[in-house]
């Protein structure tokens, strides 16, 4: 276990004595497997797990399932296999979406339970609480009653303090209460929780922030952004026009998604310069929603990853020389 109030006194001490290397993880549901397969391809390459590498690791939803897993050294390939072989069981719908389909379900409640989900979660997590990451984290979610964002995070500061003895599994449940998806995350904190998708689903500027909010010179933070698919945006104005849930579906989840993730990145870029972040992210060929659990859309999802660590490792973003030498 890192010594926490060490870290509190003296500030944390970048692990190649120079740059603070971030590791950004947006959301999408089972859309993390792109960015789950992508670090897996990584780790074996380098032969070491993804936290020995970086000095703060954030994620949202989805992504903060993956952030969390990592910061305790579970490897990157067992949580894709987590989200390939129970994709179909964690989106099992409720009965009345069953029967009467998934517009009619997503207005009378959430589309799916999160039983299974849990029940994963504590496996997969087992006792390890935030106080047993190996890097600093940072895990965007939402304090419903407050309508506010809240950040979980690592005592890596004198101020830190409220989270540290939360069990991951919780707080794994609480980014990832996607509204319409997932009922909210009730009774493992103060309050219930909301997917923090819905302010930070790219959370590369939490991290920037929390960097600043430490000392760290903006020259001097270089983040490695991972996407989970630049989502096909296909409505039609008449959508827009029309207004109202029954019109809008999930067609609003991927606006908001897509102009959140690109707004991140640009201001990311505009804070610490091109140089200092890489954005590893595709164009999915085909719409994958948050829940498309289909063998051939996951397919897809581990083919494009493999394909962009082709790109990107060695090649054309030279990942490797920025992230994975120390």
């Amino acid at each position: 276990m890192l010594n926490w109030d060490e870290i509190k006194e003296n500030g944390w001490k970048p692990k190649n004595d120079e740059y603070l290397r971030v590791l950004s993880i947006d959301g999408g549901g089972i859309r993390g497997v792109f960015p789950a397969k992508y670090l897996a391809l990584i780790e074996n390459k380098t032969g070491k797990k993804i936290n020995e590498y970086f000095d703060l690791i954030v994620g949202t939803s989805t992504g903060g399932i993956i952030a969390l897993a990592l910061s305790v050294g579970i490897e990157a390939g067992n949580i894709e296999n987590l989200y390939v072989k129970n994709a179909k069981s964690i989106f099992k719908k409720k009965l009345i979406a069953r029967i009467f389909g998934k517009k009619v379900g997503m207005l009378l409640g959430s589309l799916y339970d999160n039983k299974i989900l849990t029940k994963l979660l504590k496996e997969t997590f087992k006792d390890y609480k935030i106080i047993d990451a190996d890097t600093m984290l940072c895990i965007p979610s939402i304090e419903h009653i407050k309508a506010m964002p809240k950040v979980y995070k690592t005592p890596h500061n004198k101020l830190f303090h409220m989270d540290k003895d939360m069990y991951m599994w919780q707080v794994a449940l609480a980014t990832s209460a996607a509204p319409f998806y997932f009922p909210p995350a009730c009774g493992i904190d103060d309050g219930c929780k909301l997917d923090g998708g819905l302010w930070a689903n790219n959370p590369v500027n939490v991290a920037i922030a929390e960097a600043i909010f430490h000392g760290i010179p903006l020259n001097k933070i270089k983040v490695l952004s991972i996407g989970t698919g630049d989502q096909m945006y296909t409505a039609s104005n008449n959508i827009a026009e029309s207004s109202g849930l029954v019109n809008w579906r999930t067609n609003i989840i991927d606006l908001t998604m897509n102009a959140q993730s690109y707004s991140a990145d640009n201001m990311a870029k505009y804070l610490i310069g091109n140089e200092n972040l890489i954005r590893i992210n595709f164009q999915s060929p085909k719409k994958l929603d948050l829940d498309s659990v289909e063998e051939e859309k996951i397919k897809i999802l581990q083919h494009e990853a493999d394909d962009m660590f082709k790109k990107t490792y060695r090649n054309e973003d030279n990942v490797e020389s920025k992230f994975f030498s120390i």
